[in-house]
């Protein structure tokens, strides 16, 4: 278990682990007058322990990763103002025209970063990315994807798209990313990290676009799935990503979300 017990040098019994954790792994012993940690009982590994403790008392190993201490400009209360971040929100764009121009491989991987440390349900953290960046790869994908959808010959508007020289599915992006898990039920957990890497790729410039026809086909068509991606798991998202070649000026308007007030 990577939550290993607690440093008692360090531990004041603040009982901030004790009023914190989901599990209630964390007591008081009445008998010592120390705080214990219970490694008998389930942990769900998320870390709010560690998070919580003014003295960074918590001991665990193994957890593939390191605490980030939060200095004075690291809260996030201080970090940006509700108006900045309302705005940088209202600037995101479904974008649907790319530059040829491939991403560097390292601000991919801060993307998908960013999409790590995206909250999950229970703290499951099963999600796998793979990334498609040949272009004739990504064209075969997308011209699969619009031969399945029009295959019944009701429509073929995506068909239509294609002999016109659009890509409807990729838009021609340099990159393309599938999130897939053995999980079914990490379909939320998807949908958050997806939008934690979307607004990540925002600020470096990028411009990112969730595509359901894809994720649809993938999921549902195990053979394109496993010809393009050889996942043979469950794919719950996927999303372009590249350079837009078009500029946005302002952020169109919205309709208000209907409220319902209980009162109190």
């Amino acid at each position: 278990m990577p939550i290993i017990g607690i440093n008692l040098e360090k531990c004041t019994n603040c009982r901030q682990c004790i009023n914190e954790c989901p599990m209630s792994n964390f007591s008081l012993d009445e008998t010592q007058k120390h705080t214990i940690f219970d490694e008998s009982k389930d942990c769900i590994l998320c870390g709010h322990c560690i998070a919580v403790c003014p003295e960074n008392a918590i001991k665990f190993k193994d957890m593939e990763d390191i605490a980030l201490d939060f200095e004075a400009n690291q809260d996030p209360g201080e970090l940006i103002s509700y108006n900045i971040m309302h705005q940088f929100l209202r600037a995101k764009r479904s974008v649907r025209q790319y530059q040829s121009k491939k991403v560097p491989t390292e601000i991919i991987e801060n993307i998908i970063e960013s999409m790590r440390y995206a909250p999950t349900g229970a703290n499951m953290r099963m999600l796998k990315c793979f990334i498609l960046s040949d272009d004739e790869q990504i064209k075969l994908l997308s011209d699969s994807i619009i031969d399945e959808i029009d295959k019944g010959g009701v429509d073929n508007r995506l068909s239509k798209l294609r002999d016109d020289g659009v890509d409807p599915i990729f838009y021609k992006a340099p990159h393309v990313l599938i999130l897939y898990s053995k999980n079914p039920w990490d379909s939320i957990n998807t949908s958050i990290a997806m939008t934690y890497g979307m607004l990540s790729a925002q600020t470096m410039g990028l411009g990112t676009c969730w595509i359901g026809f894809a994720q649809g086909v993938l999921l549902e068509n195990s053979r394109i799935r496993e010809e393009f991606t050889g996942i043979q798991t469950y794919v719950l998202g996927v999303m372009t990503l590249g350079y837009p070649s078009v500029k946005y000026y302002r952020a169109p308007p919205r309709p208000p979300l209907e409220i319902k007030w209980k009162k109190i």
